[in-house]
């Protein structure tokens, strides 16, 4: 990567530790600020910076990229399920044509890492290793590259040579890489989640701060980018007979928080509902919840496994998802729903057998990581080399 030695162009950032991440739904980005967050914990005198891609990219390409993979998921999730698992695989054309087209529009990106200057790049989507990877396996880029994947399935995406350490969602989940990259060490420590889902305060101090009586309370969540249809959700427990408070979570999109709205407005009945639209507490939400009724994004999933929370997994959207489903109900964790009109009959079943929902709860502990985030940070801080003068990070 030239540059022309201009001083305020080529100034670079006191940063040791750059956390890569795309902000397609919201997912990927919470796993970067909960890494983020555990290393300033940890050791809070180590620089560290987070970035959105998104955020980096040519912005007609950023928002093209964004717009495509939301309208597949909304609209076409079984076109999503084909090109998911046609390119598994990744064909030997496409994984060299990938770099460059994405490296190209990702230009900032480049130019970001060598502000940064950064001892250590991890990656929390795998966009940022397909531009990088070519780089460090060249030789180009000095700093090594981990990848933390937040799905349960290793997609071929994913994996490129040059990439330093991988982290995988689930221990048991690392033939692909070994069959892929035989040399390129594995750990499994779950997805890294936020320290506040680690739970611990009382039910009802929560009830008293978030507002709502002590009775059973459901949770339904679209998604950070509001996949999830949930006015049908809602429509479909507003036939319940039993008191209830069901809290919608609408996300960053206003358009769908009206529709959830509406849709509850004239419900007559023992059920409290609540509609919220973008919430920076939804740990409080999520432990106060005796069940959550969400898409089984790999993020979401883990954040519910890491309370205990019981889950209702609504359809998946992409390939990843239905993996992640099956995974989480196979554990015993989850219960399948087909479609969000049939949220209601299976939440209504759940709730009137205490012991199904509390096998469902014990299940999601056992298979909750809480504490990756802080195992991934401590693997990075003593990963970082002993560092008295500024590096080179390109030749």
């Amino acid at each position: 990567m030239a540059h022309d030695g201009n001083p305020q162009k080529d100034a670079k950032e006191e940063v040791r530790i750059l956390i890569l991440g795309v902000g397609v739904g919201s997912g990927h980005m919470r796993a970067a600020r909960a890494l983020e967050e555990a290393l300033r914990a940890t050791d809070p005198r180590t620089p560290v910076k987070v970035c959105d891609l998104l955020h980096e990219g040519f912005p007609p390409y950023s928002w093209f990229y964004r717009s495509v993979y939301l309208l597949l998921a909304r609209r076409l999730p079984g076109l999503l399920d084909l090109l998911y698992d046609k390119s598994d695989g990744m064909p030997l054309g496409l994984s060299r044509l990938l770099p460059l087209w994405d490296g190209f529009f990702f230009r900032k990106t480049l130019s970001l890492v060598w502000r940064a200057n950064a001892d250590l790049i991890l990656c929390t989507h795998f966009l940022p290793l397909e531009i990088l990877a070519p780089l460090r396996r060249s030789g180009r880029l000095s700093a090594p590259l981990w990848g933390i994947v937040t799905d349960l399935h290793p997609h071929g995406i994913w994996l490129w040579p040059g990439v330093d350490r991988y982290f995988a969602a689930d221990p048991e989940q690392r033939e692909p890489f070994f069959r892929r990259l035989p040399e390129t060490p594995v750990s499994g420590f779950g997805i890294p989640v936020g320290e506040e889902f680690s739970g611990g305060e009382p039910r009802d101090r929560l009830l008293r701060r978030l507002g709502l009586p002590d009775r059973k309370t459901v949770l339904i969540l679209s998604g950070g980018a509001g996949v999830v249809d949930l006015p049908r959700c809602l429509l479909s427990l507003s036939e319940l007979s039993t008191p209830l408070n069901v809290v919608a979570i609408a996300g960053d999109n206003p358009a769908l928080f009206e529709s959830c709205r509406r849709a509850v407005s004239r419900q007559e009945g023992p059920i409290l509902f609540r509609v919220l639209g973008f919430v920076t507490n939804m740990a409080e939400w999520m432990s106060l919840a005796d069940l959550v009724v969400t898409k089984p994004g790999g993020l979401t999933l883990f954040e519910a496994l890491a309370l205990g929370r019981p889950l209702l997994l609504l359809p998946a959207r992409g390939g990843q998802e239905a993996i992640n489903r099956q995974w989480a109900v196979t554990r015993g964790a989850a219960v399948a729903c087909d479609s969000e009109e049939a949220a209601g009959p299976l939440v209504k079943s759940l709730l009137e057998n205490p012991a199904r929902l509390k096998s469902l709860g014990e299940a999601s502990k056992q298979n909750g990581c809480p504490g990756a985030a802080r195992m991934v940070a401590r693997e990075a801080l003593e990963a970082l080399p002993d560092r008295k003068t500024p590096n080179r990070r390109f030749s």
